[in-house]
């Protein structure tokens, strides 16, 4: 652990297109940096209000903290709900990756009492364009789940630096206009913020990444209640440790605002199956984050594949959003990287044999499982050597050593007499 916390301060400037907020981090206890400032704009935001709380910030940066070891002193108050809800939230990460994170305090100037904050009646939604975000949009902004529909009556939140880099203007602007028809159907609107926050690779991105877009929801704190955030995978298959689940995505909640985990209760599959009622939201749909242009779908990569089955599943060979007819090589040819990936091409498939589809896609895809499956066991035993290779590379050699003492703890503890 670091001898001293790292500072973080907040300020609040207007600039010609709306408001920016940045996050100063100094006193870092890393050897590649002992300062830097993350910005977060937002885009035709004026006259913004001073945030009372700076909880999402923390949010955004916990994950960081945690590789370090390092507790954070926070300039500013944060409400009590959410310092609660840090010590779990670590607590659990902690639990699944110990070699990697530490349990670290959070020491705010003030700490606001939940009475003090009163919750807005209205929800706000991060939307990326993507399955789970225009699933979950289509159930909450439309009223079908009655009672249960959270209040998301205008607004969804794009963020420009996650999906889309932020040198790619063109392509964000491209974004927008592919989703608008379909936003403009529900009358809601896309509030935009651009934030440095990813492209710093402060973290590993498939642990962080909704406490990243809680971070950047929580600074629409001053308007909305609450945030949705689409749910990855479903109750009944999830992976874990994962960057975002239901396990631990409500513990990114404050007083002011509350994360909420949308759309567990469904497959991607069962998910696709209800855009595929509306064409616009089938138009609209984005998945790619490889392809060279970010506003469309290269139709090649993993994901863009795994949509193209989900439409298969649900009888739809080739849906709008994509330019160019399915190829079965490019199955037989998916790129697969971890254990998420493969839960969710097992999901399509049990969705299809349900259904009594017989297919040459299905045995293709049946096939890439299998072989992924044999490639993580015969792995397996190599695994600890890939990972101590690779942290070599990077001359972690501190990472390297915990690794090392966790490991030789494990060994004598097994091999002492148990009483």
């Amino acid at each position: 652990m670091a001898e001293r916390p790292m500072d973080l301060h907040v300020s609040q400037d207007g600039t010609l297109d709306g408001s920016r907020r940045t996050v100063f981090l100094s006193n870092i206890d890393d050897r590649d940096r002992r300062d830097l400032a993350i910005f977060f704009d937002l885009l035709d935001e004026r006259n913004l209000p001073i945030p009372r709380a700076l909880d999402g910030f923390v949010f955004g940066i916990v994950f960081y903290a945690m590789r370090l070891g390092q507790d954070i002193r926070v300039h500013g108050a944060m409400s009590a709900a959410a310092l609660r809800n840090l010590r779990e939230f670590q607590e659990a990460w902690v639990r699944w990756k110990p070699s990697r994170y530490n349990k670290v305090e959070i020491i705010p100037d003030t700490v606001l009492g939940d009475a003090v904050f009163t919750r807005k009646d209205e929800a706000i939604a991060a939307f990326s364009g993507g399955v789970d975000s225009i699933f979950t949009l289509l159930r909450h902004a439309t009223g079908t789940l009655g009672l249960g529909s959270y209040p998301l009556k205008h607004s969804v939140l794009m963020v420009h630096g996650f999906d889309v880099p932020l040198s790619e203007l063109k392509q964000f602007d491209a974004l927008r206009e592919r989703t608008e028809p379909f936003l403009r159907e529900l009358k809601v609107t896309a509030k935009t913020i651009r934030t440095n926050l990813k492209e710093l690779a402060l973290q590993s991105w498939e642990d962080s990444f909704s406490s990243q877009l809680a971070c950047c929801l929580h600074n629409y704190a001053h308007d909305f209640g609450y945030a949705l955030i689409g749910s990855s995978e479903p109750y009944d298959a999830l992976v874990l440790p994962w960057g975002s689940n239901p396990a631990t995505d409500y513990l990114l909640s404050g007083s002011a605002l509350r994360i909420v985990h949308d759309g567990a209760g469904y497959s991607r599959t069962q998910k696709v199956e209800t855009l595929a009622q509306n064409p616009l939201a089938s138009a609209a749909v984005k998945v790619c984050w490889e392809g060279k242009e970010t506003h469309r779908n290269c139709g090649i990569c993993e994901k863009c594949v795994r949509t193209r089955l989900n439409y298969l599943a649900v009888g739809i060979a080739d849906p709008a959003c994509f330019d160019t007819p399915f190829d079965l090589a490019t199955v037989k040819a998916i790129n697969l990287r971890n254990d998420a990936q493969c839960a969710e091409l097992i999901s399509i498939a049990t969705y299809a044999k349900a259904k009594g589809i017989e297919a040459p896609w299905l045995k293709a895809l049946e096939a890439r499982i299998r072989r992924y499956q044999s490639d993580a066991r015969a792995g397996r035993y190599s695994l600890l050597a890939r990972k101590t290779y690779r942290l070599a590379r990077e001359g972690n050699w501190r990472e390297i050593r915990k690794r090392i003492e966790t490991k030789f703890k494990a060994a004598v503890a097994s091999s002492s007499p148990q009483h």
